[in-house]
């Protein structure tokens, strides 16, 4: 029998999801430019929605690729990660993960060596998060309200330590489970990963898109209660998440360039206001080159100008 070592990072998401909506890129005016009713060829409306919807998941993994590369996903996820630090002269690591912005911080361990590891309690007392780092402190802080800490005397030296940390980034990105009324105080969603207490987030759904607070008594799982009910009912399948305007955006760009290098072509405002039809990739270019303007802002891939 033999022995390996794996490495932890999760290399294969299991919660990746598209950014937007069928719904939300018909009601977009930049998705108006485009025919999307031959996707398939003499198919029906299902079979043109469907291909709509898995052009608009191959454009947010297209985003995913191009801000992240290969191994992330701009959805919250949880993440677990190793690498070899040493602490400063006050005792504590500087952590830079893979990815961010950093939502919270679940476990931290080092030790000399990968097998000889001490697990460290994490609190507020003893780690900070900003946006692309966090700091354990692991020297003068020796009692949290757990009690005092037992780091161990590799914890003070300068020496190269070996650390094991998860986490969770990204930004919330889920669609609604259930139909809301007007009114509502609650919503289900399949998970509520990079939701907590006083978050704020969107139910994006055109002209009743709406912005509400999760609740101070909120403390995880899929059923997020709100601040004060919803002003507008909302149906299953909305989506609903923290996710900026601009990568929304994007992912319609996206998928425009996408259905117009298809074939299908494009129908673009000309002057006199009428719809001119326009060839295979004729203007994809502008559509991809304007995706990758907004996108630019949340490139998180070393030496990625």
């Amino acid at each position: 029998m033999t022995t390996s070592s794996v490495n932890p990072q999760n290399l294969s998401y299991l919660n990746r999801q598209p950014y937007i909506t069928t719904t939300e890129f018909k009601r977009s005016p930049i998705g108006a430019t485009v025919d999307i009713t031959n996707l398939v060829p003499d198919g029906g409306y299902a079979a043109q929605e469907a291909a709509l919807s898995e052009l608009i998941a191959m454009a947010s993994a297209e985003a995913d690729n191009y801000c992240l590369g290969p191994f992330g996903t701009l959805c919250a996820t949880s993440n677990t990660e190793q690498g070899r630090y040493r602490p400063n002269r006050q005792g504590m690591y500087v952590i830079h993960p893979a990815f961010f912005p950093i939502l919270e911080v679940d476990s931290f361990a080092v030790g000399t060596l990968p097998a000889g590891q001490t697990s460290v309690p994490v609190s507020s007392q003893n780690c900070w998060i900003e946006d692309r780092q966090f700091v354990m402190a692991t020297g003068p802080i020796t009692t949290t309200s757990n009690g005092p800490l037992d780091f161990g005397g590799f914890m003070q030296t300068n020496q190269q330590q070996f650390v094991t940390y998860s986490y969770v980034n990204g930004w919330f990105n889920q669609f609604l489970s259930t139909s809301i009324a007007t009114g509502a105080t609650s919503i289900t969603v399949p998970s509520g990963l990079g939701l907590y207490a006083g978050s704020n987030f969107t139910i994006w759904d055109g002209a009743t898109t709406e912005n509400v607070t999760v609740a101070s008594t909120y403390t995880g799982g899929t059923t997020i209660p709100l601040v004060s009910g919803v002003l507008h009912a909302h149906s299953a399948g909305v989506n609903v998440s923290t996710l900026p305007a601009s990568v929304k955006q994007a992912i319609i760009h996206l998928t425009v360039a996408a259905i117009k290098q298809r074939g299908e072509g494009g129908l673009v405002i000309a002057e006199t206001g009428e719809p001119v039809s326009v060839g295979k990739g004729d203007t994809s270019g502008d559509d991809l080159m304007r995706a990758e303007e907004l996108l630019h802002a949340f490139i998180q891939v070393w030496g990625r100008a």
